[in-house]
């Protein structure tokens, strides 16, 4: 979001006409946040938490060819990730943060969801997916609805850019990095109390 300010004013704008300023998003309000639910698209497509796929390994059930390679059944395997969410022909300019990428031009929401393979195959599938999915996407509408983000300055006053740098392992989170998050102007800790006092 400090990288891309046009992408949370947008999602804020989506919210604000959506829900106006007294309450947050819940997940009845899900289906009418097109562009929310494209950040957690691109989020996922982005920057995969496992770039390697599931740790389980998988075994193949029969033998196929696939592009002309013989796969003997019971062969061992593992899928990965980031070569799939970063495939240049299905996402264009792929090290980029375009939730756009999964919007039609009318604003709708494409049948292309990164969940799909973010969190696994078959039998190995991750149990915890719709429980991770409704989680990020509760976190990151929240966020959204009620926090602004933009850069720091450095002793010059000019702004200091963040580059995404990732510790790396089975599982990949961000390097810490310079930025200022903030309320949004109409949020308060007393307008915060009332909202989520009206929100039971």
């Amino acid at each position: 979001m400090v990288q891309n300010p046009h992408v949370w004013k947008r999602a804020q704008a989506e919210i604000d006409a959506l829900l106006g300023m007294d309450r947050l998003p819940d997940f009845g309000d899900r289906p009418f946040l097109p562009y929310v639910e494209a950040i957690l698209r691109e989020t996922l497509r982005w920057q995969p938490v496992t770039p390697l796929g599931a740790v389980a390994m998988h075994a193949t059930i029969s033998s196929d060819i696939y592009k002309g390679f013989y796969i003997p059944k019971g062969m061992s395997c593992l899928y990965t990730n980031r070569a799939m969410s970063h495939d240049e022909a299905q996402y264009p300019n792929a090290e980029q943060f375009i939730p756009e990428r999964f919007l039609t031009a009318e604003g709708t929401l494409t049948d292309d969801n990164p969940a799909k393979y973010a969190f696994g195959f078959g039998r190995r599938i991750c149990p915890g997916r719709h429980n991770a999915d409704a989680s990020l996407w509760s976190a990151i509408a929240t966020t959204l609805a009620t926090l602004d983000f933009s850069t720091v300055k450095d002793t010059k006053g000019k702004d200091i850019i963040p580059q995404p740098k990732y510790v790396g392992g089975l599982a990949r989170h961000p390097e810490i990095f310079p930025c200022r998050i903030s309320p949004r102007s109409h949020i308060s800790k007393a307008s915060l109390e009332r909202i989520l006092a009206s929100d039971g």
